[in-house]
């Protein structure tokens, strides 16, 4: 679990993220990009650092192609060369990679338990927890960066995008039918009885086969009624699925997919961005890497509220978080110091966060201050992940082992094709978390040798 404070200083258009310090580097722009004004580090000895990333295209792509360009100038000694691969394809060649000795010197990859623990009890990963104390990462980056990478003491990543799940609606839709914004997923489940009713589509999240898809959905509902203590239970003390707010989370599922609050045949993949988009549905539970598509595509007023706790829960239920991926260094790498350092430059530097945010259009972990311009969805996500009154806990998917994590990511298409029922949801899931705990792939069970 982690939850930082965070507070916001809005002076016309510029938002200022204040945190516990000093903003120290200032950013100009060259050829329309920003690039940190940061003095370079001379050295005759060059340097090239191999780094493979997920970030195919997009806004993210942009923003590691400006943090590299403007390492390089501090750094005119080392070359970076980069490549992007999407995830399956990474995660197809690095196995290669890795057994054949020619991995790259830094990976940008999912840094889940279930990912990459086998790497990680393999030795391919470095133990980076002497570099969090010489960097002085844990001063000034929120704390899921070290805390979803690790286990036994062992430290395999530094996380970064920080995101989080909400709900997201159209405004217009729930202006139109005089409907509150849901304090419960009691009363959210009412609110859909009356958008079906009024014709407009209810929920534009499929349940396909693609596991963030499933993972993230069903992740969302479990947290609405799960405690903290039956979180942290399941999630790092090898705890059982077999509670009866997992069952009453299931049931909301099956209760959903049984009233059509989902699109037609949710368990074909769709396309969730273009459902939404069009106008018609009237909710989407999501994470705010959406944001910049909606702030670009959406052509009605979308509004983000915190996903609603079930009523049944103690605390409240909790916000569903993740770092959305991990600066990973290669053990074999011959320029590890470099490596660090280009790392302690893209996360450790109120720049970089800079770039990040709004080239990236992600929140970063950076928690010193610095002055970004935002959206205002985005300065609405940085309120939700800085709101002390929520409950910010890591996804489910950031804590499974290996079983876990491939039942997860199917089991919401299972639900949808009624080839999982309440009690065979919870012995699947059971099944799974006793194999991930015989192979030492879960956080309570987790040895690094």
């Amino acid at each position: 679990m982690f939850k930082k404070s965070m507070s916001l200083i809005l002076t016309g258009a510029m938002l200022t993220l204040v945190f516990a310090g000093i903003n120290n580097g200032g950013a100009s722009e060259k050829a329309g990009k920003i690039i940190p004004d940061i003095t370079k580090t001379e050295s005759s000895e060059q340097v090239t650092l191999t780094i493979w990333d997920t970030f195919v295209d997009g806004s993210l792509g942009q923003a590691q192609e400006d943090i590299i360009t403007a390492y390089q100038e501090a750094h005119p000694n080392v070359t970076v060369e980069r490549v992007a691969k999407d995830l399956s394809t990474l995660s197809e060649t690095l196995k290669a990679a890795f057994m054949s000795g020619d991995a790259p010197d830094l990976v940008y990859y999912e840094a889940g338990i279930g990912t990459v623990g086998n790497y990680v009890k393999a030795g391919y990963y470095e133990d980076l927890a002497s570099v969090y104390d010489e960097y002085g990462w844990k001063d000034n980056i929120m704390s899921a960066c070290w805390e979803i990478p690790s286990a036994d003491g062992y430290v395999w990543g530094v996380g970064n995008e920080m995101e989080t799940m909400s709900l997201y609606i159209n405004q217009d839709i729930f202006d139109k039918l005089g409907l509150d914004i849901p304090e419960s997923i009691e009363e959210l489940t009412e609110d859909m009885a009356v958008i079906k009713d009024s014709g407009y589509q209810v929920l534009a999240n499929t349940l396909d086969s693609q596991w963030p898809n499933n993972m993230n959905f069903i992740g969302t509902v479990l947290y609405a009624y799960m405690t903290q203590d039956e979180i942290q239970d399941c999630m790092n003390n090898d705890g059982s699925w077999d509670k009866e707010s997992v069952r009453k989370a299931v049931n909301c599922i099956q209760d959903w997919l049984d009233k059509g609050y989902f699109p037609a045949h949710p368990e074909v993949d769709g396309d969730q961005e273009q459902m939404f988009f069009s106008g018609d549905y009237a909710c989407w539970i999501t994470g705010n890497w959406e944001v910049g598509n909606i702030t670009e595509k959406a052509d009605f007023t979308t509004s983000i509220y915190p996903f609603p706790g079930s009523a049944s829960c103690a605390d409240g239920g909790s916000q569903v978080n993740f770092s959305g991926g991990a600066y990973l260094v290669y053990s074999g790498s011959e320029v590890k110091d470099t490596a660090y350092q280009f790392i302690d430059f893209a996360i450790n530097n109120p720049d970089t966060a800079k770039i990040w945010a709004e080239v990236g259009g992600t929140m970063p972990p950076y928690m010193k201050e610095y002055d970004v311009e935002l959206s205002p969805l985005s300065e609405r996500v940085v309120e939700l992940l800085g709101d002390e009154t929520l409950q910010n806990t890591a996804g489910i998917n950031m804590w499974l082992g290996t079983a876990s994590f491939d039942f997860f990511s199917k089991a919401g298409q299972n639900l949808a094709i009624q080839s999982l029922d309440e009690d065979s949801f919870i012995a699947e899931a059971e099944s799974a978390r006793l194999q991930d705990i015989e192979t030492g792939l879960t956080k309570g069970s987790f040895k690094v040798k």
